[in-house]
């Protein structure tokens, strides 16, 4: 058995790496190895250096998964560029606007992009110096849920020495098959991607994500791991295909209406389990072990994927506080707007000295394990206490008539309250063809009735100054379709929370 690559740079991960690439590319399939895209990886970075392109300048990316893809990945490696990821579904406003702000000097949208920069044809002179572990490598953006997205930058050095602890964590090696079912723009997908190469599992590497698609390469493969989020899983587990195969499978959870997909999978032969990341330390994190019971497999969170990393958890109340972070996966900082230079400001407030804060609400569980509970920003502080919404809207769920529930805090007079907003059960999960919208819902099948007894319910079951002071329905929450998945809009339903009274 190979053993895990532990490298210090992208570049020696992939000349190291026997991993085997089956890449859709323009609807036909491409076997490739590891050396073979290094090689097309140096002739694209050759081109760029001809092109003008000096090591550090930016190369915006803004494409599906495919052969391209990977190729300029490679390219930027090689030749010591950055790449900015960019997801594709974003608008063009927002791409523009983010590529703007990075600096960078070439967009590469497609192939023809790439054939316009001198990419298709071979190049002469050597693309650049040897690649060095500080090297910046690869761009991600945050979120953006509540303020403009960061630039988050990371070096070659915490890309490759996370892989290696990835593939070591999960057990990748060359009898795993992983379906890449996340795009390679953001951290889910590209960690996934690099512990694969890591641990030189096979990959199987479509376009984007279809079920249909999906279920039928988990079968004609013989997929063992993938990593998604809930609604990946919901989707896939909707279809007929032969799960069985798959044996380490992450997910993320952002959709409060799919809290029982880890019971629904489990009956399929799936053991899903949960897992914490974020764009500064980059995915998979932390990891539930999937061999434990399904209760235990549920929340986010987990044991440390690093031997190196470390967290703590300053406790504001209770056993709740704000999660902070170290270790070997954390980013070089935030990149200023339009240059070339890091934004220290912005990157040293958001340290406590050596630690990462992650703006995330969470609970220690043992030295190296944590839970992960929300956002500290989606946070709710009523009567003095800090509350979790994940625990109002899991007993608003348990209310027959509602599938699914935010909750968010308002101003009163008598101090912070809960209003929630509701999905009703003929619309069980995200809906994401039906836009949202703040104008009163109007459907006879939810009626004052129902918000009451929801209300009771919630004072029956939690304590009362948990009990939301209205429940609205909505055909749609607000949403952003990011790279690591659906996250809702909070602060769109905090404005139309105050707009109610």
């Amino acid at each position: 058995m190979k053993s895990v690559v532990r490298a210090p740079t992208v570049v020696e991960l992939l000349e190291r790496s026997t991993s085997p690439l089956v890449v859709e590319n323009d609807g036909e399939w491409i076997d490739l190895d590891c050396r073979a895209l290094l090689d097309r990886g140096a002739q694209i970075a050759a081109s760029f250096s001809v092109a003008g392109l000096v090591a550090g300048d930016r190369v915006a990316v803004q494409m599906d998964n495919g052969l391209s893809y990977l190729e300029v990945l490679a390219a930027c490696a090689v030749g010591r560029f950055v790449a900015m990821s960019v997801n594709s579904r974003f608008s063009d406003q927002l791409a523009e606007s983010l590529i703007a702000r990075s600096g960078a000097t070439l967009t590469i949208r497609s192939r023809d992009d790439l054939a316009s920069a001198g990419a298709t044809t071979a190049a002469t002179g050597s693309s650049a110096d040897v690649a060095n572990p500080a090297d910046r490598f690869v761009i991600f953006t945050t979120s953006g849920t509540t303020s403009a997205p960061k630039l988050v930058v990371h070096q070659q050095r915490s890309i490759a020495v996370h892989a290696g602890d990835v593939a070591d964590r999960f057990g990748y090696n060359a009898d795993s098959v992983m379906l890449m079912t996340l795009p390679l723009c953001g951290t889910f997908g590209l960690t996934a991607f690099a512990g694969a190469l890591a641990g030189h599992s096979r990959l199987i590497i479509p376009t984007s994500f279809d079920a249909q698609q999906a279920g039928s390469l988990v079968e004609q493969h013989g997929v063992t791991t993938m990593h998604g989020s809930d609604d990946m899983f919901h989707r896939l587990l909707l279809t007929d295909a032969d799960l069985s195969t798959i044996e380490v499978a992450g997910y993320g959870r952002f959709n409060s209406s799919l809290d029982g997909i880890v019971s629904i999978a489990e009956k399929r032969g799936v053991r899903l389990a949960g897992l914490y990341g974020m764009s500064e330390v980059q995915a998979l994190f932390t990891f539930r072990d999937p061999t434990e019971p399904l209760e235990l497999r549920e929340p986010g969170g987990g044991s440390l994927t690093s031997a190196a990393a470390a967290y703590r958890v300053v406790v504001d109340q209770g056993d709740e506080g704000e999660l902070q972070l170290q270790g070997p996966s954390l980013f070089e900082g935030y990149l200023a707007d339009g240059g070339a230079e890091i934004d220290l400001e912005l990157t040293r407030s958001n340290f406590d000295g050596a630690w990462f804060r992650t703006g995330d609400l969470a609970k220690a569980e043992r030295p190296t394990s944590f839970q992960f509970l929300t956002r500290m920003g989606d946070v709710l502080r009523l009567s003095g206490f800090l509350v979790a919404p994940a625990e109002i809207e899991a007993a608003l769920i348990e209310v027959d008539g509602i599938a699914a529930a935010q909750v968010v805090a308002v101003e009163r007079p008598n101090g912070n309250r809960p209003v929630a907003f509701v999905l009703l059960d003929d619309d069980p999960s995200l809906n994401r063809d039906t836009p949202f919208d703040d104008t009163p819902f109007d459907d006879a099948a939810f009626d004052d009735a129902l918000e009451q007894r929801a209300i009771a319910h919630c004072r029956e079951t939690l304590a009362k100054f948990k009990a939301p002071v209205r429940v609205v329905p909505l055909d749609a929450f607000p949403v952003t379709d990011g790279p690591n998945g659906v996250k809702i809009q909070r602060a769109k339903l905090r404005k139309h929370a105050a707009g109610l009274f």
